[in-house]
């Protein structure tokens, strides 16, 4: 077991730490346990062999959870039906019938492919929210890099594990470019919608991930 404490390392030598613990996590098992000295609970991330792959993602969603209860708390910004509106121009990474994830027309191959594909597209997002979240710094790089975690994971589980694609340059650049706000409304109304979209298809992923 590997551990790192927050409050002994900054967060690039806390990311640094993560990421030599990703490097080494595949295919050999193993674990690496954060402990938030400052925080009333301790995060644990298990970056073991494919069958831990819900313990993953419900640690993601925690992080999720509370940048969302930051946002809200700091700039007021909770959701409301304004924010459906910006949606559309994000064109944020989604489940879909043809997917195969739900329990309708299931298809276990399939699936893997999409989620592992969805969380790849997701990737450019998460850099956004890397330059632009202004809270917790800590909670933005646990995701980012525990997402890159799943994709492993996720990529060891498939048949094909080196199938799913990868997002032209160019057209992550361009992504990215529009994202970029001209005022603070819309760059926080931008944060809370990546995080809801990331929450929601990770929600669909782990009900997917439970009857595979």
């Amino acid at each position: 077991m590997n551990s790192l404490s927050t409050s002994a390392f900054s967060p690039v030598a806390f990311s640094l730490g993560l990421l030599l613990v990703m490097a080494t996590a595949f295919p050999t098992p193993g674990r690496l346990e954060e402990d938030a000295k400052g925080d009333a609970t301790s995060d644990k991330m298990l970056f073991t062999s494919p069958d831990k792959t819900e313990e993953l993602i419900k640690y993601i969603l925690g992080k999720i959870s509370a940048m969302r209860e930051e946002m809200c708390e700091k700039y007021e910004k909770c959701e409301n039906s304004k924010e459906v509106l910006a949606e559309n121009n994000l064109n944020l990474p989604k489940m879909a019938e043809k997917d195969g994830c739900f329990q309708s027309g299931f298809n276990q191959e399939t699936c893997l492919m999409r989620i592992t594909t969805g969380l790849v597209e997701f990737q450019i997002y998460l850099d956004y929210l890397q330059k632009e979240y202004e809270s917790n710094k800590g909670n933005v790089e646990a995701v980012q890099i525990s997402t890159k975690a799943l994709i492993q994971t996720l990529r060891q589980k498939g048949k094909n594990p080196d199938k799913a694609t990868t997002p032209n340059p160019t057209t992550n650049a361009g992504l990215l470019d529009k994202l970029q706000s001209q005022n603070e409304w819309m760059k926080n109304t931008k944060i809370i919608l990546i995080l809801r979209s990331l929450e929601d298809f990770l929600q669909f992923s782990l009900r997917a991930i439970r009857i595979m």
